[in-house]
């Protein structure tokens, strides 16, 4: 038997099943095919359900009553009654003049058992209302969706909420949508917070929620950071995270600590140099790690046999066995480690998205969407103790205009390092956090400077010794206090802190090679503008020439 199926160009044929070792998808429930079927003529791999092909082309549903409905076969449109949306071609019975769609199982039947005594299934309102989420709290006006059985409320971003999802900060288990967080934690006494942003979590309303470990999740922190999503739990993702010792002051807690894979004898990333252990126990002038852009000071390093050392490359040992891939509470998608960025464009610089510091160096960067994390952020473990603050801090994902008690700014970053004593309320950024405890400035090589989280007296008068401007007594400042000798961090780092110096570029816009060099007070003015500069500059050695 043989039929001509609007959905499809080509006739299809009646076939009586499909064979147990294969599996079959139609093409217009997207439901596996185990009975009589249709299937194409030729060479197409499409198949129907034979009741499928007997759908009405019309129908009148209660849900829409307006007016008739029309079965089409369409792609990327989500279904009003549940709110799925199907990525390939298949059934909908559609309105064109309100733009409304019902995929055929919300057709056909709006209810199914489930562990809670149903599948919510949730109609549209159409008109303009005034409600509060049943699920999230938040007040609406319009785009409701009740649930047909037991009257639940919500707006149109909860009704769309998978049921299980799977989370980068949680990766052994799976978390379950609850639609009331109180009957899962009746009996805790203690607030609840968030296990991703570590703020209170309104336990009348809904969450995310681990069963197993008790692990819960804002709806919206829970979406930032979602792998993958499901309707029912048949999947899972290894996840791994590691952790790095810092070139700063923070410090895991022991439950973070991280292992390492075992060096291998040529890294991978820098070409044809042969790394071994240096037996050096301090370097005659200040070097900087290949990989992360940090100062060389007392740590492990490995140095070039091939060139001794002419070639000018240091490698922390740390930085030599970083992981290749890994997985960061800030992104959702997996990060691969990365050489130094093309030095055709942007003179081999990238921005890191936590700290917000143009570097160069090695980065983690996601393939998918070119998120890139440096090193030095991507190491920091989940839980550090800084010095600036008595309690343990937890990375955890902050709204954009909390303020970072280090700089007493609210600078645009997803991500912040927070205490969750109840009676703190602090907060560090991650260009904070990174901040180096101990620096030597060369202007004034008398002695180290120390980072300073308060002020160094009761004058309420606060310069910087540097720039010779005034000081905010809420933001953390490098001090000697041998010398009183106090000055913004970022007069003592500079503007481009993890820029190495020397390193050589091509460019478009001039004909050589060009090089980043540092210049001091004393150095000639930019010869683009003929004002003088200090710090960063950009420098062609044939054309001696120099500019910002």
């Amino acid at each position: 038997m043989e039929i001509q199926h609007f959905s499809h160009m080509h006739p299809l044929v009646f076939i009586e099943g499909i064979s147990e070792n294969e599996v079959i998808v139609c093409r217009g429930c997207e439901e596996p095919i185990s009975d009589a079927a249709y299937k194409c003529s030729w060479y197409c791999s499409f198949f129907l359900h034979k009741s499928c092909t007997e759908l009405q082309q019309e129908i009148q549903h209660p849900v829409h009553p307006k007016h008739p409905l029309v079965l089409i076969a369409s792609e990327n449109r989500a279904c009003d009654g549940c709110c799925k949306s199907a990525s390939k071609s298949c059934f909908f019975y559609h309105c064109g003049e309100c733009d409304f769609d019902l995929d055929i199982k919300c057709a056909s039947n709006w209810q199914s058992s489930a562990e809670d005594g149903h599948q919510h299934v949730f109609v549209p309102i159409f008109k303009q209302i005034q409600f509060t989420c049943d699920i999230c709290g938040v007040d609406d006006k319009g785009g409701a969706r009740v649930c047909s059985i037991c009257q639940l409320l919500v707006d149109i971003f909860c009704a769309r909420l998978a049921c299980t999802i799977k989370i980068g900060a949680h990766k052994d288990h799976f978390l379950t949508l609850i639609f009331c967080l109180d009957n899962q934690v009746k009996e805790q006494d203690d607030p609840v917070l968030c296990q991703l942003c570590y703020k209170t979590v309104n336990t009348k309303y809904g969450a995310y929620y681990c069963k197993e470990c008790g692990f819960v999740a804002h709806l919206n922190c829970a979406k930032m950071n979602v792998l993958q999503q499901f309707d029912n739990l048949d999947s899972s993702v290894n996840l791994k995270y590691m952790s790095v010792d810092s070139a700063t002051n923070v410090t895991p807690e022991e439950d973070e600590a991280g292992t390492w894979d075992i060096l291998e004898d040529e890294h991978p990333f820098v070409g044809e140099h042969k790394f071994i252990l240096s037996t050096d126990k301090k370097l005659e002038d200040d070097k900087f790690c290949e990989v992360c852009m940090q100062l060389i000071s007392g740590s492990i390093f490995y140095t070039c046999a091939t060139c001794s050392g002419k070639c000018n490359i240091f490698i922390h040992d740390t930085c030599g066995n970083l992981p290749r891939k890994k997985r960061h509470l800030l992104h959702r998608h997996p990060l691969t480690l990365y050489s130094f960025a093309n030095k055709y464009i942007h003179g081999g610089t990238f921005i890191c998205r936590a700290c917000k510091h143009l570097r160069h160096g090695y980065r983690y960067r996601c393939d998918e969407c070119y998120y890139d994390l440096d090193i030095q952020c991507s190491s920091i473990p989940n839980i550090i103790k800084h010095e600036g603050h008595q309690h343990s801090l937890r990375l955890a994902r902050r709204p954009f205009d909390e303020k970072c008690n280090g700089c007493d700014s609210a600078k645009n970053t997803i991500g912040k390092f927070v205490c969750i004593e109840s009676k703190c309320n602090f907060a560090l950024g991650f260009e904070c956090a990174i901040l180096p405890v101990v620096v030597k400035y060369d202007e004034y090589d008398r002695h180290l400077l120390k980072l300073t989280y308060s002020v160094e007296d009761d004058s309420g008068e606060y310069y910087c010794f540097i720039c010779e401007k005034e000081r905010n007594p809420k933001q953390w400042f490098y001090y000697c206090r041998e010398c009183d000798f106090a000055a913004h961090t970022h007069c003592i780092l500079g503007k481009y802190p993890y820029i190495k110096c020397g390193f050589t570029f091509v460019d478009t816009c001039h004909q050589h090679p060009l090089t980043f060099v540092r210049k001091t007070q004393f150095s000639p003015p930019c010869d683009i503008c003929n004002k003088p500069f200090e710090g960063m500059g950009i420098e062609c050695k044939q054309c001696e020439f120099t500019f910002h």
